[in-house]
């Protein structure tokens, strides 16, 4: 028997849905809040605020989901810089070589192809999955494979089920089983009866996507871009539920890979945590650009004035030193008028009364503005962090304005050991919120 037959004895069935367990009631009550905020926000916000602001999460999608499988790198200035659509963005996909920018495009294509798939509330049929792989691949005309005569570029078949064996070289030196090329379509025929079941359609969006995503994924069914189609497979269940996509950043790729490493060995919980926390930030993130895209721009002001201790102390002090980063590389693009005198500074621990559950961190960042020919104009902001003191309160941290109700809520887990993308993200729409309001005052 080959090695090739022996890993395809070794493949393992995706489970039946009945077995797929591991929501807990807290999942549910977290995602029922999270979804409620979102909703609210969306209410009050101007028609065509969500959908820019959903549009910026399903951007960072596209982009990273490339970068998970190794098509190309990415830092969080770059997916920053590409979601938000930020200046020169589209010089800095150039500066990476043509072959990026097309890949970028395909993916946001497929991302398009699963909302307006959850819009018209269209069936998941293999024909649907063959052509979200023919969209999301579409840039791609060959894949890597490791042959006997080392790394060769194979024609990739977009749109067609595997013709070869996809089985995954594993770092000691043994294969990790996907589908043999003949079951494939069986169990693709299979995974697609069970997403059409009433079972499966009555079920809460987090079981159906995180369930969507691993049947897929186990059985492998495509030469390559199989991870692509899975999370944006699983985005159509969060698109229904939410109106949000499934993102999951480069930066996350090892706790997502070890989840599902996890499922393959029978426990689902893992993988349905971690589609838990993407649905959650990914809510965050909606709600907070819907809450900056719905106040002034600090541009437009801007234009307007033209015309706990220990290490939580320490990620505490590395989260005002974001907050100042921030603030100053934006006050330098809003190239403010001479005449507005001013700047940043760092004040020791400060007196200011603390809201029950949280206390101060031991400094500030205080923003001052004022003109230079009428002193008594002037607007200022005083920026801290507050440290939550339960420990197993859901966010470690609170970053907030003095004076506004306007705070940034912040889990451990985006920012330490390093500042995710998640909140970079959501720290850059706080920050213009912020400057916004502080500007406008000035001018008041």
């Amino acid at each position: 028997m080959t090695e090739i037959e022996q890993a395809d004895d070794l493949y393992q069935e995706f489970p039946d849905f009945a077995a797929w367990t591991g929501l807990t009631a807290y999942d549910v009550e977290l995602w029922d809040r999270f979804a409620e905020n979102l909703a609210a926000k969306r209410a009050a916000a101007p028609p065509a605020a969500f959908g820019k602001s959903v549009e910026i999460a399903m951007r960072a999608a596209a982009l990273d989901t490339g970068a998970i499988e190794g098509l190309y790198s990415v830092d969080r200035g770059f997916t920053l810089t590409v979601a938000m659509q930020a200046l020169a963005w589209q010089h800095m996909l150039d500066e990476r070589g043509p072959a990026v920018r097309s890949l970028f495009e395909a993916q946001l294509a497929a991302y398009e192809l699963v909302l307006d798939a959850a819009t018209r509330k269209l069936p998941i049929s293999e024909a649907w999955i063959r052509a979200l792989h023919e969209t999301v691949c579409r840039a791609q005309p060959t894949y890597r494979v490791l042959t006997q005569l080392g790394w060769q570029d194979h024609a990739l078949a977009r749109g067609r089920y595997k013709t070869a064996p996809n089985h995954v070289r594993l770092a000691d030196g043994g294969l990790h089983a996907y589908a043999p090329v003949e079951r494939a379509p069986v169990e693709m025929h299979r995974m697609v009866d069970v997403l059409a079941s009433p079972g499966f359609e009555a079920a809460h969006p987090l079981l159906q996507a995180s369930y969507a995503h691993y049947a897929l994924v186990n059985v492998h069914p495509f030469a390559d871009g199989n991870g692509r189609v899975a999370r944006a497979l699983a985005s159509v269940y969060f698109y229904r539920a939410a109106s949000i996509p499934l993102v999951v950043f480069a930066d996350q790729r090892h706790t997502y890979f070890d989840a599902l490493e996890k499922a393959d060995r029978g426990d689902a919980a893992p993988v349905v945590a971690f589609f838990r926390e993407r649905a959650l930030d990914t809510m965050q993130l909606a709600g907070d650009n819907l809450a900056q895209s719905s106040g002034r721009q600090p541009d437009e002001v801007a234009e307007d004035l033209r015309g706990l201790h220990g290490d939580r102390e320490a990620i505490a002090l590395r989260l005002l030193a974001a907050i100042e980063a921030g603030l100053s590389a934006r006050l330098a693009e809003l190239r403010l008028p001479e005449a507005i005198e001013g700047g940043l500074e760092r004040q020791d621990r400060h007196t200011d009364s603390e809201a029950a559950g949280w206390m101060l961190a031991g400094s500030q960042i205080a923003l001052d503005l004022q003109e230079s020919r009428s002193p008594s104009r002037r607007a200022e902001a005083r920026f801290r962090v507050l440290i939550a003191t339960d420990p197993v309160a859901y966010f470690d941290f609170r970053l907030e304005v003095a004076g506004s109700d306007d705070s940034l809520d912040v889990r451990r887990d985006q920012i330490d050991p390093e500042l995710q993308t998640i909140f970079r993200l959501r720290l850059s729409a706080w920050i213009d919120r912020q400057l916004a309001r502080t500007l406008a005052e000035l001018r008041a």
